[in-house]
């Protein structure tokens, strides 16, 4: 039987990777070069330094460049991408459904405490999760499942006992590798990546009731 559900953040809470890479790409722009979405997506899920297409884009032109000025560049564009961004569809009610089962909560994320810990509480979303994994709680990280296992390690709840929800093959990836059931729910940015190994695939959290998956699952 389930007993916790770990949710990702981006993408499966809030579609943040668009906007991301948006923000860089108008920083790119700005400097007369394009951010081929490859890129993005080569990194996209995995802990990525905040420097690192600052200093991409400065090797490829071939000189130094203002860093700090490009971060403060794509911090301010993506703050304005994201405020007009709402929660993904389905996310709240699948919060308070597992609430009301009584299921334990929780996230695990490659992003930082203060990006994860920050948007939720900024959604009104905080009060409903009892533990955040991000990325400076693990060595390692997605697709490896050390994120999962601290994530079920802090709920005190077995591992084949949590349900994982994610948006990538590389999340789910790791959460099979923790021994957790695993559910995909593709974005616009990762629909086209290979979900056979998920237990389950959705179009989005309200195509089926939490009741509905749970049952489905334990069949």
């Amino acid at each position: 039987m389930i007993r916790a559900i770990v949710f990702d953040f981006d993408g499966l809470i809030l579609e943040t990777e668009r906007p991301q890479y948006e923000a860089w790409r108008g920083v790119y722009a700005s400097f007369g070069r394009e951010l081929p979405l490859q890129a993005w997506l080569d990194v996209m899920g995995k802990p990525v330094k905040t420097d690192l297409f600052p200093r991409r884009l400065a090797a490829e032109l071939g000189r130094d460049l203002d860093i700090d000025a490009m971060i403060e560049q794509y911090r301010g564009a993506v703050a304005k991408h994201l405020a007009q961004q709402p929660i993904q569809p389905g996310v709240e009610q699948v919060l308070r459904d597992a609430t009301a089962l009584g299921l334990k909560l929780a996230v695990a994320s490659g992003s930082t405490h203060r990006w994860v810990d920050g948007h939720l509480a900024r959604l009104g979303l905080a009060a409903y999760f009892q533990h955040t994994t991000c990325s400076e709680d693990t060595d390692r990280h997605k697709p490896d499942p050390d994120p999962y296992l601290h994530a079920a390690l802090a709920l005190d709840i077995e591992p084949g006992r949590v349900l994982v929800l994610e948006d990538s093959a590389l999340g789910i990836t790791s959460a099979k590798a923790a021994g957790m059931l695993a559910i995909a729910v593709p974005t616009e940015m990762t629909r086209y990546q290979s979900f056979d190994h998920a237990d389950l695939e959705l179009v989005s959290l309200e195509q089926m009731s939490l009741g509905e998956v749970l049952k489905k699952l334990e069949n």
